[in-house]
């Protein structure tokens, strides 16, 4: 997966969309206007870029990284380049502080692709343009919520029940079966029999894992009170 070309590429879109209105709403971040979605993931970039350049072992502090207010989309086009810059100098390997099993420089190419990559598609939701989403980032996207974040925010947003939900990409390969217990979540890659199910293509599966779309767009089989779970507790 080419996740600092995709970086790229998606940072790029991200801005072209946000010169239609930056105070534009952003209807999948609440109170957020266009404006604010920059800083926020022109913040994400400088944030990423320091802990690779810098090599380190703990998150910076919230006063090392300043957020202007003022001329933010060219800061975040001087965050982007820098930030493209250092991943491409950068050993994957190396060893960094990551929130994640995967410590390693490769962890923060592929977090912020997709961070990237949904940003820009809620810049372009907001300003009413849409340029879709490749299939393999897609799928790899899926796995990385599923495998990194979902866990985590179980720890967070623990929830009673159990069950099982089994996703499934239609135009890609990818299956993940989801066990849901008290309080915790494990996931499975590959085919299994769930006590539900979400089919679609990938990119509607992982753009309703980021609560980008709704439902509407998949299939879902079974019990529905399992895949509302899943986004409540995966809700970002």
């Amino acid at each position: 997966m080419d996740w600092i070309g995709t970086i790229e590429r998606e940072g790029h879109a991200l801005s072209v969309a946000a010169r239609h209105d930056f105070r534009a709403t952003v209807p999948s971040c609440p109170g957020w206007d266009v404006d604010e979605l920059v800083r926020h993931t022109g913040h994400s970039h400088h944030w990423a870029e320091k802990i690779v350049r810098e090599r380190l072992d703990a998150p910076p502090s919230t006063d090392q990284v300043v957020v202007p207010h003022g001329n933010e989309l060219g800061w975040y086009e001087t965050g982007l380049a820098t930030l493209l810059e250092t991943f491409r100098a950068a050993d994957p390997t190396d060893t960094v502080w990551t929130f994640s099993a995967n410590r390693t420089v490769s962890f923060w190419f592929r977090r912020q692709a997709h961070e990237t990559t949904v940003h820009r598609v809620d810049a372009e939701q907001a300003t009413g343009r849409s340029t879709g989403i490749d299939a393999d980032l897609a799928v790899d996207g899926i796995g990385e919520h599923l495998e990194v974040f979902l866990p985590m925010m179980a720890r967070r947003r623990a929830e009673p029940g159990e069950g099982t939900l089994h996703l499934h990409a239609t135009d890609i390969e990818g299956e993940w079966l989801v066990r849901f217990g008290e309080g915790t979540v494990a996931v499975e890659p590959g085919h299994a029999k769930g006590d539900a199910a979400v089919r679609g293509t990938a990119p509607d599966l992982y753009l309703w894992l980021w609560g980008r779309q709704d439902l509407t767009a998949l299939e879902v089989f079974g019990d529905p009170e399992l895949p509302a779970k899943l986004r409540r507790i995966g809700a970002a």
